[in-house]
């Protein structure tokens, strides 16, 4: 990077539970990234505890402005709802699992007021006002250090199972924020490949018998891990494979095919309040304390927390993991009153006499956990065996780097080990729920660390081919300007589904108008599983944005003098599209408007 590049990067970690932001200026001492200063910040507004991470929350008055962010803001919203005040008001909590199609999380007690979840502009929406405040607040922190704005290079983090439409929207959101609209000077790291850096710098191994700091090996060409990002909405499953043959002391490639889904940590708080609270206090019980009394209700779900991640754990004589002891959660005062007396001589009784106690068997709290764990590990398990399959069986035991928030979870690591320990190494970072937010700043300082990636889907367009006798429709038939017979609606594939595709590497594409006075050429981007598809509308396939080509300098040519080449850039973090006209022989960058939300 020359010298007039920036002179700080930033990342964000933008997440369903909690929201931070680093970075790290960019001086010959800091190019080394093992000995890389990374700072923090945490001293967030509304939070006795200094921490790197603020709630992902947010308040809004009925015009849209920003009463509170974090947890200052959940606390505003307990308080308007206790008082009565609540009319006017917007709150919303995790709304970054709504962004994508099956995520909404309408089924939780996370919105208020006129907040509503299912409504993808409101999403955005909720992004922007929560991505400006943290901005400014890093901006502060960033200018009390000498800098300007125009010397920072951000990096914000967005899931590996996000789709290409979900990426540029939370590009858009956060430009809207007041971030940089210069793909140079914002760029997106993928979760698990930024925690991917922050293991390669920091890590232990779970198993180990010492607290000896351990390395992954991945100067050497061919070593490969799998990633398993547990956060509070999403899991991220990845695989990567180091690359010594480009010439780079860090080049990753990645490997099988990202998966995961909505097995996060905050489902299983969501359980415990649905089915724990559910059925100790009733139905009726727990929506009146949903509705007015929140504050009491989060305090038992952060004893719940607390408890989730600390229970202690052991093995059976068959290597079975169990929870040891009960769980007990304290009751409030208020809470408790709302109760039936029968309620409470229940709760009492199974409390072994102490009133105001939930206790929750061992058996119940596995249960609670198991909920989300077993989904997580058959992931994880899909993902070990695309990886066999299409790079072949190790050598030796895989290695599997455990990340997220919810990898501080005993019950997680425990079942863990036992489903995959026996074959497979099992590696968790001293602070797991920090790897994302530190492995950006790194992802920031140095992005050309990813040599390559897989592609998700068969991505291509609506093009036109030669028709072709006994295979095309007739309803397909067109005839262009110089008389061609031409087939409408074909694929034009651009890559294939699991295809490795290098970042800097090009896929050209030619297109011609079919009409010699055409002034722009509209080309609508489809995507499918299906290895070979043939027409962009038959099953599995679909549209997923549309790109403009500008034609009007090549207007009155023959059709032939009026080919572009369409180039398309799959192997960064997002989907880039540049269009080379040899008619001028320039290179342009064309924007693909994505407009799902």
């Amino acid at each position: 990077m020359g010298a007039d590049g920036p002179k700080v990067v930033a990342a964000v970690d933008f997440g369903t539970h909690g929201t931070g932001f680093a970075w790290a200026v960019r001086t010959p001492p800091n190019d080394d990234p093992r000995t890389r200063r990374v700072q923090f910040f945490t001293r967030f507004p509304g939070r006795q505890l200094d921490y790197p991470k603020n709630l992902t929350a947010i308040l809004l008055s009925a015009g849209g402005e920003t009463v509170a962010w974090g947890h200052r803001a959940h606390r505003l919203w307990a308080d308007a709802l206790a008082k009565g005040e609540s009319d006017g008001l917007g709150y919303a909590y995790a709304f970054k699992t709504a962004w994508q199609s099956g995520g909404t999380m309408s089924d939780m007690p996370t919105v208020g007021g006129f907040v509503d979840l299912d409504d993808r502009g409101r999403v955005r929406e909720l992004t922007t006002a929560y991505l400006k405040e943290i901005r400014e607040l890093a901006m502060a922190e960033i200018r009390g250090m000498k800098y300007a704005e125009r010397e920072v290079r951000w990096c914000i983090t967005v899931p590996a199972i996000w789709d290409d439409e979900g990426k540029a929207v939370m590009r858009r959101a956060a430009v809207d924020a007041g971030f940089p609209d210069d793909p140079e000077r914002l760029l997106l790291a993928i979760e698990p490949e930024a925690a991917a850096l922050y293991c390669y710098l920091r890590m232990t191994d779970a198993d180990a018998a010492t607290s000896e700091t351990a390395r992954l090996p991945l100067h050497l060409d061919g070593f490969r891990f799998v990633v398993i990002d547990c956060g509070g909405g999403t899991v991220d499953i990845t695989a990567y494979e180091s690359d010594s043959g480009a010439g780079e002391p860090i080049a990753l490639r990645e490997i099988g095919l990202a998966t995961g889904g909505h097995l996060g940590s905050e489902y299983v708080n969501q359980a415990f309040r649905d089915t724990t609270l559910g059925e100790r206090f009733g139905p009726a019980v727990l929506k009146r304390i949903e509705r007015d009394h929140p504050a009491e209700l989060l305090r038992m779900s952060r004893q719940w927390e607390h408890a989730k991640r600390t229970v202690e754990v052991e093995q059976d004589a068959s290597s079975v993991a169990h929870v040891l002891d009960p769980v007990r959660i304290e009751v409030p005062a208020v809470v408790w009153n709302l109760l039936d007396e029968p309620v409470r001589a229940r709760l009492t009784g199974d409390a072994g006499g102490l009133p105001r106690q939930i206790v929750l068997s061992p058996d119940e709290v596995e249960g609670l956990l198991d909920e989300t764990v077993d989904g997580i590990l058959d992931k994880v398990a899909e993902q070990l065996a695309t990886i066999a399959r299409t790079g072949g069986t190790a050598s030796g035991p895989e290695t599997l780097l455990l990340v997220g928030g919810f990898a501080r979870s005993d019950w997680l690591r425990e079942r863990m080990r036992v489903r995959f320990g026996g074959r497979h190494r099992i590696v968790v970072p001293p602070d797991p729920a920090l790897a994302v937010l530190e492995g950006a700043v790194h992802f920031a300082y140095r992005p050309d660390v990813f040599v390559s990636r897989q592609a998700k889907y068969t991505y291509g367009f609506e093009t036109a081919k030669p028709f072709e006798e006994g295979v095309d429709p007739t309803v397909r038939m067109y005839r262009d300007d110089e008389g061609d017979v031409l087939c409408v609606g074909r694929f034009g594939i651009a890559v294939r589904r699991m295809d490795g595709v290098r970042v800097k590497d090009a896929y050209p594409f030619r297109i011609v108008p079919v009409r010699e006075e055409q002034r722009q050429l509209d080309v609508d981007l489809y995507r499918t599983a299906e290895p070979d598809p043939r027409y962009v509308d038959e099953d599995g396939c679909e549209e997923i944005g549309r790109l403009t080509v500008d034609l009007s300098g090549t207007v009155g040519r023959p059709l032939r003098e009026r080919a572009v080449m369409l180039l398309f850039y799959f192997g960064a973090s997002e989907l880039r599209v540049e269009v080379f006209d040899p008619a001028t022989e320039e290179t342009s960058r064309v924007s693909v408007d994505f407009d799902r939300m």
